[in-house]
């Protein structure tokens, strides 16, 4: 037995050890409001007053036993239909009780009023957003503190709607309730793109500077890879969503499916698309889901055998500055039916061979600029301020003519490269190889 003397209540009266701290917890909150909690129960409503006399505390106390019993009787029957640790359904009486809290006078009260409604979870989204219609701005501010907490702390497909709700009070609010959405929109956003970052990382995606093409020239741009090192979940690719500031993916190997470029096609700042190196045959859905962007700047195809339906989905896309074909084995018709509906886009059209140099475009032969390591041009030995004169059967007068030459064959195809260096002619044969990025 102990005493309740340090809850304010006479000395004398005690109580078992284990109804002591929860009795003199609610006696102590009572005595801080100034009054009783209100408790409907069969249809009662009573509001008591708690006095410094023995009678009242011995009415109080017995008051408060009794309800300690009836929740610990209604929690054991929850448990016992739903199951050990199975959230019980939560009831509007009860969110409507706790959501009125969060105006109350006393800062511990409005406190504890967030707390249990974030213990909800986000089932209490409709009724916060009710509240908030009221207008009163200490609601609003923990209302919407509260769904931004489920949209941080929970599974974007499992917030509830937490971010739709956000989005739509920034959009379609005013004053307060708008500015305190807008906020809370880009606390979220940052905790998601960090957690998406580290997420998509840890499940094989490299994000970060690498090089990239478009429209057959290679730049160090930030981009992310789904490829070979990807470990197969696509669940976690819905958080591509969340991946801001990044514009160029690049998707590769056994990656090569619509449900990933379905993920891929939701980024939020995309605007360059490569997809390369599928040995197998590609769904439709790899090209269909690109579908609901609103522009797609440049899209990449290399090594990807693409189909004449194929073809017609891709004619269809948002596309806006430039299609690259390479080792597609799409036919000429099927090009030009793309070029008759995407005017003005710049398409490259090429079999695949790649031989790995640059030259000076202002010059009039074919000043080699620079060569590319690993590639059927270093193999072949050619060097910076080489001039390269023919390749095959054809003569190159300068770079352009060079590229059509080469594109005119696959990778694998051995060709002649004939070079001038120091005003002699040389010659060598080589295997041209796939355009490969680092």
């Amino acid at each position: 037995m102990s005493a309740l003397g340090n809850c304010g209540v006479d000395p004398g009266i005690v109580l078992p050890d284990d109804t002591t701290s929860t009795t003199c917890s609610a006696l102590n909150e009572w005595r801080a409001l100034g009054t009783a909690e209100v408790f409907t129960n069969g249809g009662f409503l009573m509001i008591l007053s708690i006095h410094n006399s023995k009678f009242a505390a011995l009415f109080v106390l017995g008051l408060v036993l009794t309800l300690i019993s009836v929740v610990t009787a209604d929690k054991a029957t929850a448990q016992g239909q739903l199951g050990e640790g199975t959230p019980a359904v939560v009831s509007k009486d009860t969110a409507a009780y706790w959501i009125k809290q969060l105006s109350h006078e006393h800062y511990l009260r409005r406190e504890k009023a967030s707390q249990k409604i974030k213990e909800m979870g986000p089932v209490v989204i409709p009724d916060l957003v009710t509240a908030m219609n009221q207008g009163d701005l200490e609601v609003i501010e923990r209302a919407v503190a509260v769904i931004s907490d489920f949209a941080i702390t929970l599974e974007p497909a499992d917030d509830g709607n937490a971010w739709e709700t956000l989005q739509n009070m920034a959009e379609n609010s005013v004053g307060r309730r708008a500015l305190a959405a807008k906020a809370a929109m880009d606390e979220v956003a940052e905790s998601r793109s960090e957690r998406a970052e580290g997420l998509l990382i840890a499940a094989g995606l490299f994000i970060g500077d690498g090089d990239f093409s478009v429209a057959a020239s290679q730049s160090l741009l930030p981009l992310i890879e789904v490829g070979d090192r990807w470990n197969g979940d696509v669940k976690v690719l819905r958080w591509l969503e969340w991946a801001g500031g990044i514009g160029h993916v690049r998707v590769s190997g056994k990656a090569v499916k619509g449900s990933v470029l379905r993920n891929v096609a939701r980024m939020p700042d995309l605007t360059a698309i490569a997809i390369v190196n599928s040995d197998a045959a590609v769904e439709d859905e790899v090209f269909s889901s690109l579908s609901v962007m609103e522009r797609i700047e440049s899209l990449d195809i290399r090594y990807v055998k693409l189909t004449e339906q194929q073809g017609e989905i891709i004619s269809r896309l948002p596309l806006r500055t430039s299609l690259t074909l390479m080792g597609t084995s799409i036919t000429s018709a099927a090009v030009e039916k793309i070029r008759s509906r995407l005017s003005g886009l710049e398409i490259q059209f090429r079999q695949g061979g790649f031989l790995g140099v640059s030259c000076y475009p202002e010059e009039q032969v074919c000043l080699v600029s620079k060569v590319y390591p690993n590639t059927a041009a270093s193999d072949a030995g050619l060097m910076f301020r080489d001039i390269i004169v023919g390749a095959g059967k054809d003569d190159v007068s300068d770079f352009s003519t060079l590229q059509e030459t080469i594109n005119k064959h696959q990778a694998g195809d051995e060709i002649e490269i004939r070079f001038l260096r120091g005003g002699k002619l040389l010659k060598s044969t080589v295997k041209l190889r796939r355009l490969e990025e680092n």
